[in-house]
Parts: structure tokens; C-alpha cells; sequence
């Protein structure tokens, strides 16, 4: 099975002296390596820390595990691979199982008249992230499956294309459509690159129609996102979000990097041989190498691509006035074409009339730029054709716009282009394809940065694509069509059609010491400190060890301490419907006032939930963006959080907005929060008994009549905290200052996109590698504090008998979870380090959360009223 599945070819078995250990001879309860701990505890750890599947944790200590290891030999498990072929020599050639992925013709043999999707396919087994079993025809079936029954596994019914409820997208408005075409990756090394045949490319099209996309209101949860089109072509952007600026002007976009879905690696196995054409990595192959190397194209979204205005003799088309263009360099682009991707068409719909009119058409423009990015990071490349570059975490939210025709803004500014909640306007997306670059970004940069480097180097234009590489009509091109412009964010989901926005503008900001970032033409400012949040009512924990429900009542905790604390408004992004159609966050919403509180249904998946730099929690990062993009724009500072991280202000502040006003006045643009899982104080969790395993394991659960803050209020080190938890720390953040943010991290911000020239002329700090000069690390003790309640779960209480009575450095964090708070003013040099049942002081509560803030929430929560469910 591994050879068929692999292809793969395994040396001669060598001659065997003892048998051979499995892990099926895997001794959990043994002792390891006569320490205190057995083998499955220390198989916990290293899966923690190494990031390991357990199957691998196993073999990797399996030699130590072992009954009688006398009686076995023992493979190691990093032994090398036998691997005869260069580097070199795989990724520049390929074998027999590659050929129909890379050159695209294991779809374009696909005939679409031959697929069954009577019935949905789409939850046919399959391993998002690490491997998909998937064949041509199921591929292509999936996608038009999802397309005509949903694009969620528990949608099992076809979509009437009809309005429903008396609003929505009639049946004979344009239906958004994805014309995918077949992708040749073999001809990428063609110089200059061979110009793509109109007629031929049309004719290999796959349209696949949307009908179930027909609301503005609910546009996120009913765009194709789990099954996507781009599943069969790669170079369509995977949309998660789209939506019109504040100001009308331009249609913003949320995508991901699909790639990334397919990035899980395994070690290969002793003497494995390395499919041919395939790249490996420190003993490391990708899982799905033939996904991950069919994907390909996703990373040259990234890349901008200068193309030149032509004239070409269109009489024959059905649009005469459609422009054409041709690749080009940078000094012969046009201004607007010096650093594009796609080619934006706007159409408009006469319900009179029922006629579909092209109104314009403009060419993208990237939020970022991310190639730049890369350069001021120190990175050689912001892509490789093996695929081993998630570390490059800017590579996965791909952000950009098309500019909307100055006739319409105002209408798309006043949702007057919207009827009956669905749009009247639509643009259709056509990306310009041309194979990713895996030179080093300064290679072609854009002359705006003024960079001079050895010309012998440099990325030539003319010869990469020549001067007569005119792209195909739109028509012949693969494309999104009747992508609804529907009205600005605020106008959708915060405050209807007609309300008076001026009245709810905050006034303009005085004391702001570093102003790089307030801009002309900014979006109005109607709060001060917002939060986004990503959350479910349940979830699986990242390497989808542990199944965490209690995400209704701690959202509502979560939101009144929030509200408490001096967040103006928070958005909530329901990811419940990536796990059930039968349950969601809304009645918890419901509680709270609709200014206080906006619901956003987000029912996508992650499509890859692994550890480390293999997972890829697209749907999480795609949120952050969307939040950041549609509502940050109205709001001065913004942070995204999950439910189980409290921010607290600290010494004298009653609110995060007065702490956010001391920020502005001190010129930070990005405040760092500290954070590590608290410990759940054990005296206030329920009775281990409850939920007692046969191993003596428990769930550790919050009672009812308690609240996740006072019960996790003890952290394992004393505060202020001294160890540098980085990769752990969340931020608060200036809006408009931060271009792209990663969960943990400002990414890239307005002052890392400046040419040196301009960061000068701003007045700041010029350095060739980017560190970010406006970032300050809160002070836990007079402006705020994080709180980390992160859930612990029945792996987190193994041999919690012995290890909660064992004393050990306050450096050490994870050796008891459960909480033992040391007693106020307590020297554990001094006196006895441990309580007189036996169990032993392991962390430190926050006296203001204990006597301040707990006390407040309980008052506001009991007002409210609990959801029991």
C-alpha cells in the first residue's frame, strides 16, 4: 500500500538476526530510560514539542520502549534516505507520475459530461492538508458538486435559484460563475513564455455556476470556499471574503494561498528512494507532493506582473472595447500597470430589462507587496517550487482590489447599487498567468525603490516573456465571473441603509505623537478600540488532539468582560458551521445590543488544522484579514483575540481605550501582550471524579457558578512575567498603521512598505532588514495584561497525583496544569513550598483581577442572564 500509494520503491530487506519491533511492541506503561516518567508520557511530550504524530513519537522512542529489547532489532527513525539525484537534478526534472500533474493534463482529459454529481461528493473520504486521494474526475466532480448543493458537507439538497424570503439574487440575475482552465506548468520553461491560444484555451473551460451565492448579507457564508473551483484551477484566487471600501472606490478581496493547505510533511522512511522529480527536505517529503506541486501557480499571486496597454483589432468581439494587454517590463508598463495580477471587468444588471452591460474595467492593485516584504525580512526568495516556505507566514493572506469605475462610487458608497439584497454591479476577475519566480525578490523589484544591483542578475522581462505576449480575450481566459458588489461593510452588518454615519464619527485625534499613519481619505473613525474574534461553539484543538465544546458559554464571558473593559464593539466570527448546521453562536450574540455586538456567519474550514509550519488555519487567518479590512477601517485601534484570552488594564486605567490613548500619546503603533496558559485553580473545578478515566485522568471543568477568569487567575509565573513568551504574545494595534496581520505578528505595516527614500523623508529610521521601531511591550503592572485561559483537556492531567505534589522551578510550565496558588506575599525561599493536604504552589494570582475586575464581571454577567446551554 505505501509503494501504490507513494510510489515509492524500498531497498532489499537486509537479513534479520532478531525480529523486527513495530509499534505494536510499544510498551506505554514501561518506564523510559529509567526516569520517573513512563513511555506515554514521554510520548505526549515529544509530540508537544517536536511536533510529532504520535505514530511518529512512538518509533522515534521505540528503542527505549520495549519490553524485552533484548529480543528486537530497532530501525532508527531518522535514518537517512537513500536519495541518488541532486537537488538540482529533482526539481528541474520529473518523472512519469508527475507529468499529467505539472503539464495539467489530468484535468483537461476530464469530460465533464461523464460525472455523475446526483449525489454530493464531497464527503468522500479524504485527509485535508495531508493527502488527497481524490482522482481527476472526483476532483472535478467535488467542485461541481459543492456548486450545486452547497459548499458545506451536511448540505444535501439542491439550491433553489430563486430569491428567498422575498430578497435576494433572482433567477435571472447573473449567477457567479468560475471558468477554470487547465494549467501547463511544463511550458514555464520556455523562454520567452509561449503566449496561451485563445480559441483553444475557450474551448478547454470548465464553467462552474454558483447559484447558491444570492445574498449581500450572507455572502461569506455562501461563497465556495471548502470545495473550490480552484481545486481545479490554481491560478483563481482562493476568495474567502469580497467587499467594497468605505469610500465606494474599489472592491476589496480576502484570499489564501491554497498551497499552504497541502504543506504536511513525513520523514521518509528508511531506504526510501525520493520519487523522481520530487524535492526533499532534511529527510522530509511532502505528504501530498502531487497537490502541493499542482498548486503551484497559487504562490505567483503573490508576484506582481508589469503588462503594457496594446492596441489590437477587436471588431469581432462581443465587447469592441475591451482592452488587451502584453507582458512587459517595468519602464514599458503602464502606470497603472507596473504592479498588477489581474484584470478587473465591471458589469451592471437592467432588472427592467434584464441586460448585462460591461461598465468598465480597471487592473489590480495588491494591498502589499509582498515580494518587497521578503527582501526587508532578509529572505532569499518569497517562493520555492518545492514548496517547503510556510515559514513565510506573509505568503498566506493574499489581500488586493480592483478599483471601481468613478461613475459608480457613490452609488457603491450609498448602497444604492444593492437591491433586494443582491447587487445590481458585479466585477469579474481574470488573473494574468505567468509561471512564479523563485529568484530572490530584488531581483524585480519595482523602480519606485530605487534599488541598483548587479544588472548581470537581475530578472530580465524581455527575455522571461518576450515583447509579444499579448494575453487572450477575456472570454478565452479561465476567470471569476458576477462577483456581486454588494454595499460597504458598516452598511451591511452595523448600521442600516439611511442612518446618519457623521453622527457616530469620534472626534479627530490631538495628542497623536507619530502620525505616518493618519491618511487623507481615511474611512471615519466611529470607535476607538474594537476585537475581532475567530470562534465555534466547538472545536478542535490544533493537531486535532482534543475536542473542545464549551465555546457558547465562554464566548459570553468573554464578551461582557470585553464590554467591562473599554472595547467600544466586537466582531465575532461564527465558525460554527464548519462543524454542524444544527447549532451557532447567534443566540449568545443575541444578549447583547446590536452597537455593542456584530455576528458575522463564517462557516468555513481550515483546511489544514497540523502543528507548527505544516498546519495552515486558513479560515482563522482569512477572518483576521476580513475583520481588519471591513471594520478596522472605522476604528483607530483593533485586536484579535480568542475567547479565552482576557486583556485587563492594569495600575490606574479603567479601560483598554484610556490605555489605548497613552499608546497614541507615546508614538506606539503596536502594543506586544505577554501571554502563557494559565493554570485553572483546582479547589474551584468541579470534581475530578466526574470525569475519571480508567488511567486516572480527568477533564478539568469549570463549574457553573464560576467564571473561566477567577477560576484560570493564576499564572505559572509571578507577574510582571520576565520569560520571553513570543510566540505566544497577541497585539493590539493601530489600524490603519498595519497592512497584514498574523495572529501573533504586524507582519508587514505602512512603514515596512516604504523605499528607503521615503522612510527618510518620514522622518524615521532607515535599515536594509525591517524591524518594527513602534512596538512596545505593555507593562504588566501600570497599562495591561493578558490572561490566557486556555482549556486543559484529559491529556493535560496525566500523572497529575504525583506531579501537582512535586515542587519545581517557577521557570518550569507545564509539569502540574492545574493550579496551586502560592499564598500573597508568599517566599518560597523561605517558607514551605507546599499546602498541608501535600499539594504543591505552582503559580501566582493577579490580585487586580481578583479584587477588581472578577467582581465586576460577575455583577455584569449576573444582569445579563446566563444561556444554559
Amino acid at each position: 500500500d505505501t509503494v501504490k500509494k507513494y510510489g515509492v520503491v524500498k531497498s532489499p530487506p537486509l537479513e534479520e538476526k532478531k525480529k523486527q519491533a513495530t509499534i505494536a511492541d510499544f510498551c506505554g506503561s514501561c518506564m523510559f530510560r529509567d526516569q520517573d516518567f513512563n513511555c506515554d508520557e514521554r510520548v505526549v511530550w515529544v509530540m508537544k514539542i517536536k511536533r510529532l504524530s504520535k505514530s511518529e513519537a512512538m518509533m522515534q522512542n521505540l528503542k527505549y520502549c520495549l519490553k524485552d529489547g533484548s529480543q528486537y532489532d530497532v530501525v532508527e527513525a531518522d535514518s537517512p534516505a537513500k536519495n541518488t539525484k541532486s537537488k538540482q537534478d529533482i526539481t528541474e526534472e520529473w518523472g512519469v507520475e508527475l507529468d499529467p500533474i505539472l503539464s495539467g493534463s489530468f484535468i483537461k482529459d476530464v469530460s465533464r459530461g461523464e460525472i455523475d454529481i446526483t449525489q454530493t461528493k464531497i464527503s468522500e473520504e479524504k485527509y485535508e492538508g495531508l493527502m488527497d486521494f481524490r482522482k481527476a474526475e472526483d476532483i472535478v466532480g467535488s467542485v461541481l458538486s459543492a456548486a450545486k448543493y452547497g459548499d458545506r458537507e451536511y448540505d444535501t439538497t439542491p439550491n433553489s435559484d430563486v430569491k428567498s424570503e422575498g430578497s435576494g439574487r433572482t433567477a435571472e440575475m447573473p449567477v457567479l460563475t468560475a471558468y477554470c482552465e487547465p494549467v501547463n506548468q511544463t511550458t514555464w520553461k520556455t523562454k520567452p513564455l509561449p503566449s496561451r491560444q485563445g480559441p483553444t484555451t475557450k474551448a478547454s473551460l470548465i464553467p462552474v455556476e454558483y447559484p447558491t451565492v444570492k445574498s449581500c448579507k450572507n455572502i461569506q457564508a455562501q461563497w465556495p470556499i471548502d470545495t473550490p473551483p480552484v481545486d481545479i484551477d490554481p491560478f483563481l484566487p482562493w476568495i474567502h471574503d469580497v467587499f467594497p471600501s468605505a469610500d465606494g472606490k474599489s472592491v476589496v478581496f480576502i484570499a489564501q494561498n491554497r498551497r499552504r493547505c497541502f504543506n504536511g510533511q513525513r520523514r521518509l522512511k528508511s531506504g526510501e528512494m525520493v520519487p523522481k522529480g520530487v524535492a526533499e527536505h532534511k529527510n522530509f517529503i511532502h505528504i501530498d507532493y502531487k497537490k502541493n506541486y499542482f498548486m503551484r501557480p497559487q504562490s505567483a499571486l503573490f508576484q506582481h506582473v508589469p503588462v503594457k496597454k496594446i492596441h489590437v483589432d477587436n471588431t469581432e468581439s462581443a465587447d469592441g472595447d475591451e482592452p488587451r494587454y502584453r507582458l512587459a517590463s517595468h519602464e514599458e508598463a503602464d502606470p497603472d500597470g507596473m504592479e498588477t495580477r489581474m484584470i478587473c471587468r465591471f458589469k451592471q444588471f437592467d432588472s427592467n430589462t434584464g441586460k448585462l452591460s460591461v461598465v468598465g474595467y480597471s487592473l489590480s492593485v495588491f494591498e502589499v507587496d509582498y515580494d518587497y516584504h521578503t527582501r526587508r525580512k532578509g529572505y532569499l526568495r518569497s517562493a520555492t517550487a518545492a514548496g517547503f516556505d510556510n515559514h513565510m507566514i506573509w505568503q498566506s493572506q493574499l489581500l488586493f482590489k480592483c478599483p471601481i469605475p468613478e461613475d459608480f462610487n457613490e452609488q457603491v458608497k450609498s448602497g444604492d447599487t444593492v437591491v433586494d439584497d443582491y447587487s445590481t454591479l458585479f466585477v469579474d476577475l481574470i488573473p494574468i498567468r505567468t509561471p512564479p519566480r523563485y529568484t530572490s525578490p530584488k531581483e524585480f523589484l519595482q523602480p519606485r525603490y530605487n534599488f541598483n544591483g548587479d544588472t548581470e542578475q537581475l530578472f530580465v522581462a524581455d527575455n522571461e516573456f518576450g515583447k509579444e505576449h499579448v494575453l487572450p480575450k477575456i472570454e478565452e481566459s479561465g476567470r471569476w465571473e458576477n462577483i456581486p458588489v454588494c454595499m460597504p461593510s458598516l452598511m451591511t452588518h452595523v448600521i442600516p441603509k439611511g442612518e446618519d454615519l457623521d453622527a457616530l464619527i469620534i472626534p479627530a485625534e490631538t495628542k497623536i505623537k507619530n502620525k505616518i499613519d493618519v491618511l487623507p481619505g481615511a474611512a471615519p473613525k466611529i470607535h476607538k478600540v474594537i476585537a475581532c474574534t475567530w470562534a465555534a461553539t466547538t472545536f478542535r484543538t490544533r493537531g486535532n488532539r482534543a475536542q473542545v465544546g464549551d465555546g457558547k458559554r465562554r464566548l459570553q464571558e468573554w464578551l461582557e468582560f470585553n464590554l467591562l473593559s473599554g472595547f467600544d464593539h466586537i466582531y465575532v466570527y461564527d465558525n460554527s458551521g464548519a462543524f454542524t448546521n444544527e447549532d451557532s453562536l447567534a443566540d449568545v450574540i443575541g444578549l447583547f445590543d446590536k452597537s455593542q455586538v456584530t455576528r458575522v456567519d463564517w462557516p468555513c474550514k481550515i483546511c489544514s488544522n497540523r502543528d507548527g509550519n505544516e498546519g495552515e488555519r486558513s479560515s482563522q487567518y482569512a477572518a483576521e484579514s476580513s475583520c481588519r479590512l471591513r471594520f478596522g477601517a472605522h476604528a483607530r485601534w483593533l485586536g484579535s483575540f480568542d475567547t479565552d484570552e482576557y486583556l485587563v488594564p492594569m495600575g490606574d486605567f479603567n479601560s483598554m481605550g484610556e490605555v489605548a490613548d497613552k499608546f497614541d500619546e507615546d508614538g506606539v503603533k503596536v502594543a506586544v501582550f505577554k501571554s502563557s496558559p494559565a493554570k485553572p485553580r483546582f479547589d474551584l473545578l468541579d470534581e475530578p471524579d466526574k470525569t475519571l478515566t480508567s488511567t486516572g485522568t480527568f477533564t478539568p471543568t469549570v463549574t457553573e457558578d464560576e467564571t473561566f477568569l477567577h477560576t484560570y487567575n493564576c499564572n505559572w509565573e509571578k507577574f510582571p512575567r520576565k520569560n520571553d513568551l513570543s510566540h505566544r504574545r497577541k497585539q493590539m494595534y493601530r489600524a490603519d498603521y498595519v497592512k497584514l496581520h498574523y495572529v501573533h505578528y504586524s507582519t508587514i505595516t505602512i512603514l515596512s512598505q516604504l523605499s528607503e527614500k521615503e522612510t527618510i523623508r518620514a522622518g524615521e529610521y532607515w535599515t536594509h532588514r525591517y524591524f518594527e521601531p513602534h512596538a512596545h511591550e505593555v507593562d504588566e503592572e501600570m497599562e495591561a495584561t493578558m490572561l490566557h485561559t486556555k482549556s486543559k483537556v484529559e491529556h493535560n492531567t496525566v500523572g497529575w497525583k504525583d506531579r501537582c505534589k512535586q515542587h519545581v522551578s517557577s521557570k518550569i510550565e507545564g509539569h502540574c496544569s492545574l493550579g496551586f496558588p502560592f499564598p500573597k506575599d508568599h517566599d518560597p525561599y523561605k517558607q514551605t513550598t507546599a499546602r498541608s493536604d501535600g499539594w504543591a504552589y505552582n503559580c501566582f494570582m493577579n490580585d487586580h483581577i481578583e479584587t477588581r475586575w472578577w467582581p465586576k464581571l460577575v455583577e455584569a454577567m449576573a444582569k445579563r442572564g446566563k444561556i444554559t446551554s
